[in-house]
């Protein structure tokens, strides 16, 4: 084989070398082409179905998993309507989730939950001298979002659903005496801020258990809890045996349930 002939063969497989790696990296991320007609037909979707929302396309990614992309949509003149609208590789609308995430005010809730989030870590972790891993103030789970409104501010103190206390933290004593203890100095503070709390969830582990790089892990293997425990029962007395009796029957209770 000639010199001449062997340059060809080489151009050949690097070109067929070249096409397989567009291939690969086609199937995951898309192509500039395929991503500008998702985008015009997002365009075209919501000026015919969404004319009224002032909808804006923010962003568009393919999703290699489903093989289309997904154009995220923002109003511009309100924050909770934000949803995805799908699109296959040939420009051609799926679906949206607009019926999920505003019609159903998930947004709204995803919002307000972030806000409550960052007023917990506030007000909590703020005033209070303990190791929290996590503090937080959500919505009961089984609150009825339909009682929300979009663009709704928050009124941390006459919220729009019941609320309840999550909080979890590293401590050297891992007691009952000390969940109560943490509830009371929080109840404290909920009290003296006028926060309305339903339930406490409060979890203890030990300080020997904490990760030494936030890279790790949280073990709850050697941890101590207390699950949805009402607040109208934080001024009984022994709280520390009131809330161990009632943490064995919700526990027992939800055995119960999954052997059925």
């Amino acid at each position: 084989m000639n010199l001449k002939m062997k340059k060809i063969l080489a151009g050949v497989l690097g070109f067929g070398l070249i096409i397989l790696l567009l291939l690969f990296v086609n199937s995951f991320v898309g192509n500039p082409v395929s991503k500008a007609l998702a985008q015009k037909a997002a365009q075209q979707y919501i000026d015919t179905k969404y004319s009224d929302l002032n909808l804006k396309i923010q962003k568009s990614n393919y999703n290699f998993k489903f093989g289309s992309y997904f154009v995220f949509v923002q109003s511009g003149t309100s924050e909770d309507t934000a949803f995805n609208i799908y699109v296959d590789s040939y420009g051609n609308v799926i679906r949206d989730d607009y019926e999920y995430e505003v019609a159903n005010n998930f947004t709204t809730f995803r919002r307000l939950d972030e806000e409550l989030r960052e007023i917990a870590k506030e007000m909590i972790g703020g005033e209070l001298d303990y190791d929290f891993d996590h503090i937080s103030l959500p919505f009961v789970k089984e609150g009825d979002l339909m009682k929300l409104e979009r663009d709704m501010k928050l009124d941390i103190h006459n919220p729009p659903l019941p609320l309840t206390l999550d909080v979890t933290l590293f401590s050297q004593e891992v007691s009952y005496s000390k969940i109560a203890e943490v509830a009371k100095a929080i109840e404290a503070v909920l009290h003296e801020q006028d926060i309305p709390v339903r339930e406490y969830n409060i979890r203890i582990l030990p300080l020997s258990d904490k990760p030494q790089s936030e890279n790790q892990a949280v073990s709850w293997v050697n941890s101590l809890s207390v699950s949805n425990f009402p607040a109208g029962r934080m001024g009984e007395e022994n709280l520390p045996q009131v809330m161990e009796q009632f943490e064995t029957g919700r526990v027992a209770e939800v055995n119960a349930k999954d052997k059925k």
